[in-house]
């Protein structure tokens, strides 16, 4: 089982990996900045919750914790919010007035610990800012994600995530083509709106995050690129003049009943010659 990860100085990830038929796995990720103020971004899900407190809690005293950055309400993220406010009772909570509406309906989140916090914005956490940056690709729409400048950090939400085969930590830990079509099949898959957008107008999202020139991006649904910010924009980038994936249908959903966990959903079609950047 993976463990926490440093993939920058006093910054850690905390994988929570998710198994989905015919797919391998799927990553939750959050992760853990231990600054002078110390912070989490996301709480991951609830079934990984005695996993996810551990690991955590074994690199921050939860009373020394001073932030909880919430990327977006998704379960997936937000899901040990509760657990983690109570066990933090030093911690604001960094999210957006969507946010807190949404997890309202299902959660009395205190809104006297609450700190909003939109696209552009930025807060201290004492020997550094976080700046709130929307990734290109999101499937909430209080998405943001989180630049620490200090170490070139970029944690993207659902962004550049990528099933894959088998556990790792970083993209170079499997072959390139294989990580590539977990890439396009989970940025269009998650991301179903690519199909409607305009590609110019992504890749002036795109271009926001250029500027800020991220060493890593951390993904909260795939393993961890470190060095390789240039080649993810330009492979983002082409999700949008992509064609939809296949959607899975019953017919597929008794297959793999009747096929077992290794049966496949539908495959996307080849990208190969279609122009892609990789």
């Amino acid at each position: 089982m993976l463990k926490a990860h440093e993939v920058a100085p006093d910054t850690f990830v905390i994988p929570t990996p998710h198994q989905v038929p015919g797919r391998g796995l799927l990553f939750v990720n959050s992760m853990v900045i231990r600054g002078q103020e110390p912070v989490l971004i996301d709480t991951t899900q609830p079934v990984s919750r005695e996993s996810w407190l551990s690991m955590v809690f074994e690199l921050v005293d939860p009373k020394d914790v001073r932030w909880i950055f919430l990327t977006h309400d998704d379960r997936d993220h937000s899901g040990n919010i509760m657990q983690a406010l109570a066990m933090c009772p030093n911690a604001t909570l960094v999210t957006n007035f969507i946010g807190v509406g949404k997890l309202g309906y299902e959660m009395p989140i205190p809104i006297e610990r609450v700190r909003f916090m939109n696209d552009g914005e930025s807060f201290d956490i004492g020997d550094r800012k976080l700046v709130a940056v929307r990734p290109p690709l999101f499937d909430a729409p209080g998405t943001r994600g989180v630049y620490d400048a200090k170490t070139g950090v970029y944690f993207a939400a659902d962004a550049f995530g990528a099933s894959v085969p088998h556990e790792c930590e970083r993209i170079d830990d499997m072959p390139f083509d294989v990580w590539l079509e977990g890439f396009y099949w989970f940025n269009r898959a998650n991301h179903s709106w690519h199909e409607l957008a305009d590609p110019i107008k992504v890749d002036m999202e795109i271009d926001k995050l250029r500027a800020l020139e991220p060493e890593v991006i951390v993904s909260g649904h795939g393993p961890t690129a470190i060095g390789r910010s240039r080649q993810l924009f330009d492979l983002i980038a082409h999700i949008p003049r992509m064609p939809k994936l296949p959607e899975v249908t019953q017919h597929d959903l008794e297959e793999l009943l009747t096929g077992g966990a290794n049966a496949a959903p539908p495959a996307p079609e080849s990208t190969a010659g279609e122009g892609s950047p990789a």
